[in-house]
């Protein structure tokens, strides 16, 4: 399903706000993408303006480096590992606190995170600590392990999701969960290999590690009655009829804000 001409003018706007190329050719036709890249945007440009007073936010591009005015933004057109360190890797969002040099993020689309199993499990939207993607793009690149601090599915589909795209979500999510120390003396909600950087704490309860984050499936339609009972057992939130009704996105992105808020007690 294509973005709508009102959807469409709005990436292109956010873009123009954060001073990057904003043509119609910046916003990516693959199946599922141009949602996965409005919504990715929709989270950064709340940020920017709604909690500007105390975090700043920048388009960066595969090697770390800060966007030009008038450049393009890469968004990701498939999914992938972090890469190593390039300015033609694909760009990710920058969430930096502006007077705790701790608190910096990376909101990345199309992500594939690597869970206890040793399986690969892409998420549309995902954010992880900057320390951690640094580490990895530094180190010729990979996957971060853990939970994500939030972790959103996009599915730009009609009609009403059924009960087995929640139970993905949820299979993803206990793979990816630490519960029990990844290597003995870790204590971590996230690691990367090559330096064993480490960000967080782990829990050991899943529910109550999924309590703690932003996970979440947001649909062009609906879901069925059954997936949002299953949902809100294991706390992911149903985000349908993300195109026409405005509460819905910006109910996503006040839980946005809210995450980032108390992100220091993760």
């Amino acid at each position: 399903m294509a973005l709508s001409t009102e959807a469409e003018s709005e990436l292109r706007n956010i873009l123009r706000a954060f001073r990057a190329a904003h043509s119609g050719i910046t916003v990516p036709t693959g199946a599922g993408k141009a949602l996965e890249a409005w919504v990715l945007m929709k989270l950064a440009n709340t940020v920017r303006r709604r909690m500007n007073r105390f975090w700043r936010v920048s388009l960066r591009q595969g090697d770390g480096s800060l966007v030009l005015p008038g450049s393009t933004f890469t968004l990701p057109s498939q999914r992938s590992r972090i890469q190593p360190s390039s300015a033609t890797a694909p760009g990710y969002v920058l969430i930096e606190h502006r007077t705790d040099p701790v608190r910096r993020f990376e909101l990345r689309g199309s992500l594939q995170w690597k869970g206890r199993s040793g399986a690969t499990h892409e998420i549309d939207i995902s954010m992880l600590p900057a320390s951690i993607g640094e580490a990895i793009r530094n180190n010729g690149g990979g996957y971060p392990h853990g939970l994500p601090i939030i972790g959103v599915e996009c599915k730009d589909k009609g009609g009403f999701g059924p009960l087995d795209e929640t139970r993905e979500a949820l299979a993803r999510m206990y793979d990816l969960v630490l519960v029990t120390q990844p290597i003995s003396g870790w204590s971590c909600r996230i690691f990367e290999t090559n330096t064993h950087t480490q960000w967080g704490r782990k829990s050991s309860r899943y529910i109550a590690f999924f309590k703690k984050g932003l996970f979440a499936i947001v649909r062009a339609g609906q879901f069925q009655s059954g997936a949002a009972t299953l949902a809100g057992h294991y706390s992911i939130g149903h985000y349908g009829k993300i195109y026409t009704d405005p509460n819905v996105i910006s109910r996503l992105q006040q839980n946005f804000r809210t995450t980032l808020s108390r992100v220091t007690n993760f």
